[in-house]
């Protein structure tokens, strides 16, 4: 696999980069799993459940007024018709208005309906999990900024050392100074300040390479095409999101705290086994885009790169559902075995959409991304009317039924779509 990643990478330095990007993920995964341990262990199912409601919320903010601003950056500056200090100056000035606008129609729907829409989870911690907001999605719009430069070595940095940050702060307030939930949230707030410092100095370092200047009618044109842009990736984007966190907050909405504290690690486990296919992705879609004149050969590397993702992903399942019948209980405590049974009915899920996103990656390079859309808005409305109508007599157990259905309909779907592709008209290069 290793070799024929290598074969697809080609350039010496495309090479260098996934194999820091990959390096990064790693690392990254293994901070996030210490902290899942740490704050699962010391807090319990309860405080667990508080800890990820509180955290959604940001994380959900950022997501849905993202507006695609980060992929539009790295398409703009990587065509090189924006300098890092234009793409600085045009990013910070939409991230603040955007976040104003957020917190300005987030904090009354918490003022009036947090109780509702969060049951059970104290408002405090809701209102922290509101602040952070802004950070994250700065953070966002900036670190953006180096992936188009292409400057992966200062882009992974900004990545990795918010999760380090975190876990840090995590054992101080845990450990050290014990201040439960609200010492792990404002952790996580110290972890995105000192990510946004960082990304920060190293833009600030870098010299202007246009003549323009920063006025308002550059911002204001600035704004029109990354916006222009953006909006296209952002749809598919949303519905990415809701699907991935549909059944958590269904779980808190329809059972307890405590439900959700111990079916959090039940995804948070299955979501790591998508490092390799994500990896993958980031090779494989270069290149079958290249293929744009001959979809047959296109379809012929989708398909081995589905095989082999889906294989590999299948295997790795296997090793960690055996590895977690005997670790889960040493690692987490009694009280998250539950966890296992909901982990392995995610599984078939998982490897599911393990291959699916490889399918996505040939319907993209197709020129039909919003083939990806149609897609997503059927698995987001069965894995909702799932996780309605299972969740309440099933339990988390129904919440993982409920994700596994809805990411194999989009397996089984994207395997149709992708051979329509191979119908399609190859683009024509333009001179």
């Amino acid at each position: 696999m290793i070799y024929r990643l290598r074969q697809l990478a080609g350039a010496t330095p495309l090479r260098r980069n996934i194999g820091m990007t990959l390096g990064r993920q790693l690392l990254a995964a293994f901070a996030q799993l210490l902290l899942v341990v740490l704050i699962a262990r010391e807090l319990g199912p309860e405080g667990n459940g508080y800890y990820a409601m509180a955290i959604l919320i940001p994380t959900m903010l950022a997501n849905f007024l993202n507006l695609g601003v980060g992929p539009a950056t790295v398409y703009y500056i990587s065509r090189g018709d924006f300098d890092t200090h234009q793409a600085m100056s045009g990013n910070l000035h939409l991230a603040l208005v955007v976040a104003a606008a957020g917190m300005v129609c987030a904090l009354p729907i918490l003022l009036v309906w947090g109780e509702e829409i969060f049951p059970g989870i104290p408002s405090s911690l809701l209102y922290l999990g509101l602040v952070s907001f802004p950070l994250t999605l700065l953070l966002a719009y900036l670190n953006t900024i180096l992936q188009g430069l292409e400057d992966f070595k200062a882009f992974n940095l900004t990545v990795l050392v918010p999760p380090y940050v975190n876990l840090a702060g995590v054992v101080i307030a845990l450990y050290i100074l014990p201040f439960g939930v609200a010492g792990a949230m404002v952790a996580y707030i110290i972890g995105q300040l000192v990510g946004l410092l960082i990304v920060f100095s190293l833009l600030s370092r870098r010299k202007p390479t246009l003549a323009l200047s920063g006025n308002d009618t550059l911002r204001s044109g600035y704004a029109r095409r990354i916006l222009g842009y953006g909006w296209k990736a952002h749809l598919s984007n949303i519905l990415a999101f809701v699907n991935y966190r549909t059944d958590i907050f269904l779980v808190n909405f329809f059972l307890t705290p405590g439900a959700t504290g111990i079916y959090v690690i039940a995804v948070q486990i299955a979501e790591k086994l998508w490092m390799l296919s994500q990896a993958a992705s980031t090779v494989l879609l270069p290149r079958l885009s290249a293929m744009h004149q001959n979809p047959e050969a296109r379809l012929a590397l989708t398909n081995k790169g589905f095989l082999v993702v889906s294989a590999i992903t299948a295997a790795a399942s296997v090793g960690v559902a055996i590895a977690l019948w005997w670790l889960i209980s040493p690692l987490f405590g009694e009280e998250y075995v539950e966890a296992l049974p909901a982990f392995l009915w995610l599984l078939p899920g998982i490897i599911a959409g393990a291959g699916a996103r490889i399918y996505s990656n040939c319907i993209a390079a197709a020129d039909k991304p919003e083939w990806n859309m149609y897609s997503s808005i059927g698995v987001v409305t069965i894995n909702v009317v799932g996780n309605v109508l299972l969740v309440p007599k099933y339990g988390i157990i129904g919440a993982a039924w409920a994700t596994s259905i809805s990411y194999i309909f989009n397996v089984v779907v994207k395997f149709y779509m992708v051979r329509k592709t191979i119908s399609l008209q190859p683009e024509r290069e333009s001179h």
